[in-house]
């Protein structure tokens, strides 16, 4: 392919982008400012998916802010999510960036709640869900770029804790959910560690 040829085809992903990713900083206030509202208005909040990657370290861009919530702001909504929640635009300097306002009132309703209850509060006042629950949230969800977002998690062996993964699913919602994980987790684990023959160096069967 020719130099013009790479052009083309960045200039076509560029303007076929629906929606720009988002620098660090315009998404931390963007959560920030919805978390200042969150907390007039008395209700939980903490950052997760993408922005919580990117504050664990992750190289993955966004184009968003996910954050998970006991209940819906008072904002004007840009529209409702499939998985419960609203989608709002909050304006950072020249950016409208848009906010996924979560909250699930579906089988998976429990994870979040505890999720927001053992949620860390930054010395900023950003709130942020722990990067076991990160994992534990992503397992659940499922799709290509969460299982990548969870063998990049289990690859930080100071920051996550894996036997942490394993109580906080069975205090949840109990045994038989952390069987059903238990399966995929142990591949993913086998893909971070780079060995296939050593799951069982931090999970039992019990």
């Amino acid at each position: 392919m020719s130099e013009d040829d790479y052009k083309r085809i960045v200039e076509h992903v560029l303007q076929s982008a629906s929606q720009p990713m988002i620098s660090t900083d315009a998404g931390v206030e963007a959560a920030q400012k919805a978390g200042d509202l969150a907390a007039r208005e008395e209700i939980d909040w903490a950052v997760a998916g993408g922005l919580a990657m990117h504050l664990y370290g992750s190289p993955r861009l966004t184009k968003d802010v996910d954050i998970i919530a006991s209940r819906l702001l008072s904002l004007t909504p840009e529209h409702r999510l499939s998985i419960g929640g609203s989608s709002y635009t909050l304006q950072v300097d020249k950016y409208a960036v848009r906010v996924d306002w979560i909250v699930r009132n579906d089988g998976y309703q429990k994870y979040y709640s505890a999720a927001l209850r053992d949620a860390i509060t930054l010395p900023t006042g950003l709130r942020i869900i722990t990067p076991e629950w990160l994992l534990i949230l992503k397992m659940n969800a499922g799709r290509q770029k969460d299982l990548d977002d969870i063998v990049f998690l289990l690859k930080l062996q100071k920051v996550v804790d894996r036997p942490t993964i394993k109580q906080k699913v069975v205090e949840t919602a109990g045994d038989d959910a952390w069987l059903a994980m238990l399966p995929s987790f142990r591949r993913l684990c086998d893909l971070a560690d780079g060995n296939t023959r050593e799951s069982s160096k931090y999970y039992d069967n019990d």
